[in-house]
């Protein structure tokens, strides 16, 4: 499997493009901004998929630009449909340019629920706080983890936006950290990638959560 993460918009959504290499299968994951960037980058592959980690617009902003150009089907849990045009702060959907209003998703995903993308598959984590629906996405041969906004290299998820509940943050977390191993590379929602063992020993967050 190839992994490219994608820094995109102005608060550097970290929209993962994930390829498998013998079929050329394609799935994008968090196109939160600058849909001509993802679609260069999906030149040479088939898009089969588009999948929301949560329904912060800074995530799903392009979704509706990728639908309308590959025509494949947009994953996101049921809880975070109420927030795909929510722009959150008053003019904020102008100023990270998403392109609303966004589709309903096609395909809802579940705890546990697996993706296929030729002979990969990625597992679904369903780790409610940041949002009610906000989903990770686990792929073991690999140990990678794109978690979304749930876990930050030396921080965590907000809960004070709409749809936030630190105890169900915190149960998610706890979840993530007695489930997976510290060698699993994690992709942030936005800024740099880190690990669950960093996380484990350093996140000055972590340890009032946990």
């Amino acid at each position: 499997m190839i992994l490219k993460v994608l820094p995109v918009g102005i608060l550097s959504v970290n929209c993962s493009l994930l390829v498998d290499e013998e079929s050329g299968q394609a799935l994008v994951v968090d196109p939160g901004a600058d849909a001509h960037k993802i679609i260069r980058e999906l030149e040479h592959y088939q898009l089969v998929g588009i999948v929301a980690t949560h329904g912060h617009i800074d995530h799903v902003g392009q979704v509706r630009t990728l639908k309308e150009r590959f025509n494949a089907p947009f994953y996101l849990h049921p809880m975070d449909r109420f927030l795909i045009n929510d722009p959150i702060w008053q003019g904020f959907e102008r100023q990270i340019e998403a392109n609303l209003p966004c589709p309903e998703p096609d395909i809802e995903l579940k705890d546990k629920m697996e993706i296929k993308l030729g002979n990969t598959t990625l597992c679904i984590i369903h780790t409610p706080g940041h949002t009610p629906g906000l989903c990770c996405l686990y792929e073991e041969k690999s140990k990678i983890l794109i978690a979304g906004d749930l876990l930050f290299r030396g921080g965590v998820g907000r809960w004070d936006l709409p749809g936030g509940d630190l105890n169900a943050l915190r149960n998610s977390l706890r979840r993530i950290f007695s489930e997976l191993e510290d060698d699993v590379l994690v992709i942030c929602g936005h800024y740099e990638e880190t690990t669950i063992g960093q996380e484990r020993k350093f996140n000055p967050y972590l340890r009032q959560l946990l």
